[in-house]
């Protein structure tokens, strides 16, 4: 199966593949639309104002969990590039939100499974609105699974397998999925306000497993 990144246009660092650009149209507004325009030019051809803008992305990260997040925050200091680092750590948080919300709704081994296995799982899950589970599907097939799993070279014209503004879309689009999720998973809410260092998947400790969303 080919990467689904590979059907992109060849233009550079501001290409965007549309199945990204629709969902993030989908979750933001269209301020925050053209902030990602703003931000990926000056990242791309302002060396020096691109500080500032990575800050600025920095700064828009929740704070916990402290994993994958602490992960996250210097690799986006490294802006354009390290792109697929972004969107995967990214893909971690989103993961993780979506264990708790699936065990929560349907239990199971959700919190074994994989972010695309729970979201198709979520189908079946009548409390999680049917437009989230859409959306995360479509984040699972376009960015999780191409960010974390596929390594062959990028297209022509493309220097990283994601461009700049890909990533920057992302981040924006990854902590309002974030926040919805939390506003639907009691669980997932928790996980992230005990953070207690979250590990995908648990905690290792003294009781083998322990799950940061529960008591």
């Amino acid at each position: 199966m080919s990467s689904p990144w590979r059907t992109g246009p060849k233009i550079g660092g501001l290409d965007t593949l549309p199945e990204i650009v629709e969902l993030a149209k989908e979750v933001l507004t269209v301020e925050q639309l053209e902030r990602v325009d703003e931000m990926a030019m000056t990242l791309l051809t302002r060396r020096k104002q691109r500080r500032q803008i990575q800050w600025e992305l920095i700064r828009m990260i929740p704070l916990k969990p402290s994993r994958p997040l602490m992960y996250l925050k210097p690799i986006i200091l490294q802006l354009p590039n390290a792109t697929r680092e972004v969107i995967r750590y990214l893909g971690d948080y989103i993961d993780l939100l979506t264990k708790e919300m699936t065990h929560e709704f349907l239990n199971g081994k959700a919190r074994f499974s994989s972010l695309g296995v729970n979201a198709k799982k979520l189908e079946k899950a009548t409390s999680v609105p049917r437009d989230l589970v859409d959306k995360l599907q479509r984040y699972n097939s376009f960015l999780y699974t191409p960010g974390k799993h596929d390594f062959s070279l990028p297209p022509e014209g493309r220097k990283h397998g994601f461009t700049c503004k890909e990533a920057v879309l992302t981040i924006y689009a990854s902590v309002e999925l974030g926040e919805r999720i939390k506003a639907v998973s009691k669980l997932a809410t928790e996980a992230v306000e005990k953070d207690n260092l979250y590990m995908i998947g648990g905690r290792w400790g003294p009781h083998r497993v322990k799950y940061a969303g529960e008591s």
